[in-house]
């Protein structure tokens, strides 16, 4: 019998890994058999905008596909299935034929600070009070509430800076919306997706559905949301015009796929209930599965749609400009070095930076805050400093903001009566071993690097796709399918350096915010 092959595709930020992929027997790991990477610019067009756009993603899954099968020499027959994931909080509008009304605002993109503020004011005690059954109604309902990165925000900026292009939208869609209407035909939004607009009920795991309340709140025709649907779900097949664009034939299964969160914590392994694990890439987050809705408001930390039908939510604690820290280092101050270079270079330097610390906030922050006007820098830069020290400084800062947010994790895991004892690492940032290790002595939580940290959302989607078409019977068999690569305990030793650095952490915020707020005030 010939070997059946997942064809699974991770777009991010700055590019799309296309990956052939074996699921293998049921005792063996998950295979990766070949991939092929092409990267894509962000486009800054204004102050607090970032967009993409949409058919040069296309052109790239298209290009990937054809090379990858071309490189492999796999046979169309061979291909069991098609899916993608995805990064998340993007705005689309497409009119009646699906053609794109402009470049999709992706995650990045904050413009809609002033409609934001409008739905859900959060930032002061009396603007809560003012609109309390508003905030208790999001909080109920979606479980969460807008920044000006997410989808309802947004969807609010087009209606009332371009009221012309929302007339002549026919469907609001995300990234992995706009890839299965280009492979499938079809509208499809799966569950994960549609969570963090805050327009999806989200109370009844048995019944998720778009909320006309919430969308009243923020004055958007239901009927311009997109078509719900379930990760694991076969939402149809590839089109012809499709598969004559990629080479492959008409009819292979799509599958739903999910967001890229999603995707990691099921190619992290961390499928059980309270399992942790840790994603730095671009951005970073904690996730764990639970089996109950759980926020911790003061924190930004809340639960979203899980793809897991038997685990129904996924708590979340989403940090931004974490490993893009270190890549602003490298191609700004770097002097042509690659990571591993700036690694070695970090060694060098003794567990705390010599008291240097960076405050990773370059872009702004969403959790343990949600401020836009945070600013990154270097504090307490002595004579003294070496390049190594600065270089260091950027993991430890990063390291310091993760565990941050991941008190907050840990105090709701508690509650659901868990407890956080190893946090399974993935991401850019996992291929780093002195990471790895500076992640365990700041969080004070042994650190199980996994094999393949960077290709977790490939791992994870392809296990997703494989439940859809049967493969595969539950989330639970996804452990069995990864392997960790190494652990890292906490060094003792270093505890107490990193403890006393990480209350300065703390307290460079609470003296400092007042001061970013005054020298950024456009950014809210």
């Amino acid at each position: 019998m010939a070997k059946e092959y997942i064809l699974a595709h991770d777009m991010g930020t700055s590019g799309c890994i296309t990956s052939l992929v074996e699921l293998g027997e049921k005792d063996e790991n998950i295979r990766i058999i070949d991939s092929v990477l092409q990267e894509y610019d962000v486009i800054y067009p204004d102050e607090m905008c970032a967009e993409q756009d949409p058919r040069e993603w296309w052109a790239v899954i298209t290009q990937n596909v054809r090379q990858l099968v071309k490189k492999t020499g796999v046979e169309a027959d061979q291909i069991a299935a098609i899916v993608h994931s995805t990064q998340m909080l993007g705005c689309l509008p497409v009119d009646k034929n699906g053609d794109p009304l402009m470049n999709c605002m992706i995650w990045m993109d904050a413009r809609a600070t002033a409609q934001c503020l409008k739905l859900w004011d959060i930032r002061t005690t009396w603007a809560i009070l003012k609109n309390i059954r508003r905030v208790y109604n999001f909080l109920k309902i979606t479980g969460g509430g807008p920044s000006p990165r997410d989808m309802i925000s947004k969807i609010m900026w087009v209606k009332e800076v371009r009221p012309d292009l929302y007339e002549k939208t026919y469907k609001f869609l995300d990234v992995i919306d706009w890839l299965l209407l280009k492979s499938a035909g079809v509208y499809a939004t799966p569950m994960d997706y549609a969570s963090p607009t805050w327009l999806l009920d989200i109370r009844d795991p048995q019944n998720f559905h778009w909320s006309e309340k919430i969308a009243g709140y923020a004055d958007i025709d239901i009927e311009k949301l997109n078509n719900l649907t379930n990760c694991t779900d076969v939402v149809g097949e590839l089109t012809p015009e499709a598969a004559k664009e990629m080479d492959l034939k008409p009819g292979i299964p799509v599958v739903a796929g999910c967001g890229d969160a999603s995707a990691a914590m099921a190619g992290s392994g961390a499928v059980n209930e309270n399992e942790v694990h840790l994603y730095v890439g671009s951005s970073s987050w904690f996730v764990a599965p639970v089996s109950k809705r759980l926020r911790k408001i003061s924190m930004v930390i809340g639960s979203i749609v899980s793809p897991n039908p038997e685990i129904p939510y996924t708590l979340i604690a989403e940090q931004k400009n974490m490993g893009a820290c270190y890549k602003w280092f490298r191609n700004t101050i770097g002097v042509n070095e690659s990571y591993e270079d700036l690694d070695l270079l970090a060694a060098q330097a003794p567990p705390g930076s010599n008291k240097l610390i960076f405050t990773p906030w370059i872009y702004g922050e969403s959790c343990p805050v949600m401020e836009p006007r945070l600013r990154g820098g270097y504090l307490n830069l002595n004579i003294e400093n070496t390049r190594a020290d600065m270089i260091r400084a950027i993991l430890e800062g990063v390291a310091y903001n993760a565990r941050w947010a991941l008190e907050g994790i840990e105090e709701l895991i508690n509650r659901n009566k868990g407890k956080v004892e190893e946090i399974r690492y993935i991401g850019g940032g996992a291929m780093s071993n002195l990471w790895s290790q500076i992640m365990a002595d700041v969080l004070g939580k042994t650190i199980l690097q996994m094999e393949y940290p960077i290709a977790a959302g490939t791992i994870g989607c392809s296990l997703v796709a494989g439940l859809a078409i049967g493969r595969l019977k539950s989330f639970r068999d996804f452990k069995n399918k990864v392997r960790v690569k190494a652990t890292y305990t906490p060094n003792k030793a270093n505890k107490e350096i990193y403890d006393t650095l990480y209350r300065a952490f703390r307290s460079i915020y609470k003296r400092l915010n007042s001061l970013y707020k005054e020298l950024n005030p456009a950014e809210y």
